[in-house]
C-alpha cells in the first residue's frame, strides 16, 4: 500500500458517492458513539472499546474527542498490554453536493501503555482528509486517507515514526436518533488492520 493507492481508493469512493442521486440533508457532525475495536498486526493484535464525540461548533468547524481501551497480545512481550488512546481534534468540511462533503482534520494523538513493554507514552499528530456522502436518506459512506506522525518513548531514547493509512466506513440510520456505525481501516508501516463496530447516537 502507498500514497498512490490511498489517493486512488478516496478519488474513487467520492466518484462512487456523486454519482449518487442527491438527498436534501447531508451528513450529521454532532453525535456519539461507542463500540468495539479489533485490530491485527505482523507482531500483535488485539481488541478493546472505542469511545467517540463529535461536535458541530460552527456551520463549517467541527470539534473531535476519542478514547480507546485496547489489550494487546504481543508474542514479543511476556505479558499482554494494555493501551489507552486519547484523540483530540478540529475538522473543517465543505459541502460539495447536497448530500457529499469533503472534510479535513487534524487532531493531537496520545498513547499510553501498561504491561509487559518497555515504554509508558507516545504522543503525535494526525492529518485526515476524506469525503461523507449519503447515497441513501439512511445510508452513508465516508472514505478517509491519514497522515501518523509519533514520537515514540522507549528506555533506548525518542524516535520519530510516520504513518500512512486509510479508512472506508459506513453509517445506517437504526431509529431516529440511533445509528450503526462501522469501519475498517490500515495503515502501512505498521501493516495494522482494524474494524470498528458501534451504536452512533445523533445528538
Amino acid at each position: 500500500m502507498n500514497t498512490k493507492h490511498l489517493i486512488a481508493i478516496v478519488s474513487a469512493a467520492g466518484l462512487a458517492l456523486a454519482s449518487q442521486h442527491a438527498f436534501a440533508k447531508g451528513p450529521s457532525y454532532t453525535y456519539a458513539e461507542i463500540g468495539y475495536v479489533h485490530f491485527d498486526a505482523d507482531k500483535y493484535d488485539g481488541n478493546g472499546a472505542e469511545v467517540n464525540i463529535s461536535f458541530g461548533a460552527t456551520e463549517h468547524i467541527f470539534l473531535k474527542l476519542g478514547y480507546s481501551r485496547l489489550f494487546v497480545d504481543a508474542a514479543a512481550v511476556v505479558s499482554d498490554i494494555d493501551v489507552d488512546q486519547f484523540n483530540i481534534g478540529m475538522g473543517g468540511h465543505m459541502p460539495v453536493t447536497d448530500n457529499i462533503d469533503v472534510l479535513g482534520v487534524v487532531s493531537y494523538v496520545d498513547r499510553e501503555y501498561s504491561g509487559g513493554i518497555p515504554t509508558e507514552a507516545d504522543e503525535g499528530y494526525q492529518v485526515d482528509l476524506g469525503v461523507r456522502g449519503m447515497i441513501t436518506k439512511k445510508a452513508e459512506l465516508n472514505a478517509t486517507a491519514s497522515f501518523r506522525h509519533m514520537n515514540l518513548t522507549s528506555a533506548m531514547g525518542v524516535a520519530d515514526d510516520e504513518d500512512i493509512g486509510f479508512e472506508v466506513g459506513t453509517v445506517i440510520k437504526l431509529k431516529k436518533k440511533f445509528h450503526f456505525s462501522g469501519n475498517v481501516n490500515y495503515f502501512d508501516e505498521t501493516e495494522e488492520a482494524g474494524v470498528f463496530l458501534g451504536i452512533r447516537l445523533k445528538l
